[in-house]
């Protein structure tokens, strides 16, 4: 969960804060501050997808059994018996593979970097920069799970994780992220705020005219939370923030034709440049 503060910002990186604190510090001299996911947290989200890539496994290896009981006589009869049993086996293989390995990379991207256990437990995947996680990322870091993922590798992990003050594992240190908390009560209140916000004038000094503007602090930052947090609202909320949020901005800085040409999500990316 992210918290912000608007206040003026020094030319170096803000402090850091207690071990469980990571703070970013924007283009826009806008200190972000998260609060970093330990190892029970991520250790018990772990736990949570491991024991449903096991129910589905399990449900895989009964299909396999019961196609096999089918197939199998029917092969032995007709002399094929070698080759219905290869093709089982691959694609047994094949289907493990996928849920071992897919189940997180589909998750991750689907769900903004959130897979169920870590839904479950409140905890999500962002970038250093605190960005959400795009489909590159996700691919990086679970590529990296086969070294230090379980089962196999979940001792690998566990041993990065407490040798250093992220908790992060060498898939996080590859592709560049962090595993955060996240408050379902913060969460409803910033964007309460983030709603509140989206009418307030512009900041002292900003010229509504400039055909390329550069967005002031409060702008960009708001642009920038709801651009980070769209994932966690439904539909109706998402659309009606993105449409406030573009519609104002567009007005303030004299963007309606840019506004007209595309949706506003895609207008909002492009004022902060993602």
């Amino acid at each position: 969960m992210a918290s912000m503060n608007l206040g003026s910002q020094p030319s170096r990186p803000p402090p850091r804060g207690n071990d469980s604190d990571y703070l970013v510090l924007t283009p826009e001299r806008v200190s972000l501050q998260y609060e970093v996911a330990g190892i029970g947290s991520r250790s018990a989200a772990a736990m949570v997808d491991v024991a449903l890539q096991g129910a589905v496994l399990a449900v895989m290896l009964l299909i396999f059994a019961l196609m096999a009981g089918l197939f199998g006589g029917a092969g032995r009869s007709s002399g094929g018996g070698a080759v219905v049993a290869s093709i089982g086996v691959a694609a047994l293989v094949l289907g493990t593979t996928l849920v071992l390995w897919g189940y997180y990379l589909f998750f991750e991207i689907v769900w903004s970097g959130q897979t169920p256990g870590k839904r479950l437990v409140g905890i999500r995947v962002v970038r250093e920069n605190g960005y959400p996680l795009r489909p590159a990322d996700a691919v990086v870091r679970n590529l990296v799970r086969i070294l230090d993922g379980p089962p196999a590798g979940a001792a690998i992990g566990l041993l990065v994780m407490l040798l250093n003050s992220r908790a992060k594992r060498l898939g996080d240190f590859a592709a560049g992220t962090i595993v955060v908390r996240e408050g379902a009560r913060g969460g409803v209140a910033a964007l309460a705020s983030l709603d509140a916000a989206i009418g307030k004038s512009p900041a002292e000094g900003v010229s509504p005219s400039q055909a390329s503007p550069v967005l002031s602090p409060a702008d960009a930052t708001l642009v920038r939370d709801f651009l980070a947090r769209r994932a966690q609202l439904d539909g109706p909320a998402r659309a009606r923030l993105a449409n406030r949020l573009a519609a104002g901005l567009a007005e303030r800085y004299g963007l309606q034709a840019q506004l007209s040409t595309s949706s506003e999500e895609d207008f909002l990316q492009r004022l902060v440049g993602r």
